[in-house]
């Protein structure tokens, strides 16, 4: 009945938007709101950002982690925090040698003010190794408490996800980014793999996590095949940092939020090249009934 009601809902949105000629409802599903995105820009002038975007469903990570409930305060249940490991400051690169990071996300899951977990970041050479104990630990909250995990994992191959989506087949998996820069086969390859795994495709321009891009920001015949074959297994979002190449620079605030109208744009860009009925799934279905249906 939720998941009715819900599509009913994404219908009445898109059919005003048509007829006001407004952009269409989007669901931002990768958004930060850190303490260095807040200097500049404050949680209610965010919020004014992504409504004028007509963004209907915003998912948010932080550090601090709790710094995500500031943007749900100001813009209302359309606003879905994610508690993130980077509890502070000084655990964003090195969360998993941390045991706070497993109490205070207990804590924080407790509250029921948060909808899931992420964002992780596993590297390879840098960690944390897929047994750490504290990654281990963050897993079997998300299936205590039974709430999604945003992981970015930056290897080479999508089998070092794979070892961790079929480790856990209780746990709903969104993969940032695509797998980095792996490319429409490792994802064809994963989501086959995983019945758990679903990807986002979160980038900030085709040099920043849009692989799935080619010449003018055309979506590449590989990439529109994997899109067709799994339609409901793809979301998008922002990913509002600047720039990417220099995050936490100690002598600037991240501006990030200043060019949100550049990124959504970029996106509203290569969806609108999809089948309509697949652009709608990406744009916004699939996020309502990821992170909105009952399960």
């Amino acid at each position: 009945m939720r998941s009715l009601f819900i599509l009913l809902i994404t219908f009445m949105l898109t059919a005003c938007a048509s007829l006001l000629g407004g952009p269409k409802p989007f669901a931002d599903i990768h958004l930060h709101f850190n303490w260095d995105q807040e200097e500049l820009v404050p949680a209610e002038q965010a919020i004014s950002i992504l409504k004028k975007h007509n963004v209907q469903l915003a998912v948010v990570t932080a550090t601090p982690a709790d710094n995500a409930l500031k943007l749900r305060e100001a813009g209302g249940d359309w606003v879905l925090p994610i508690y993130s490991p980077y509890i502070d400051v000084d655990a964003r690169y090195g969360w998993f040698h941390r045991p706070d990071v497993l109490t205070r996300t207990r804590k924080a899951l407790q509250t029921g003010h948060y909808f899931g977990i992420g964002e992780m970041h596993l590297t390879i050479g840098l960690g944390p190794r897929r047994d750490n104990k504290i990654f281990t630990g963050m897993l079997a909250l998300a299936e205590e408490f039974n709430v999604p995990v945003l992981l970015h994992t930056e290897a080479g191959s999508y089998k070092y996800m794979e070892s961790v989506c079929r480790k856990y087949p209780g746990i709903r998996f969104l993969w940032a980014h695509a797998g980095g820069l792996l490319g429409a086969d490792h994802s064809d390859k994963l989501l086959a793999s995983c019945k758990n795994v679903w990807i986002e495709l979160s980038a900030r321009d085709p040099h920043h996590y849009g692989s799935f891009l080619v010449g003018k920001n055309k979506v590449s015949k590989e990439w529109m095949r994997v899109f067709k074959k799994y339609p409901d297994r793809f979301m998008t979002g922002t990913d509002p940092v600047w720039k990417a190449s220099e995050l936490h620079r100690w002598d600037r605030a991240d501006e990030g939020w200043f060019h949100y109208a550049e990124f959504i744009a970029f996106h509203r860009h290569w969806l609108s090249q999809l089948p309509p009925d697949i652009e709608q799934k990406i744009r916004l279905d699939n996020a309502l009934k990821f992170w909105l249906a009952k399960k």
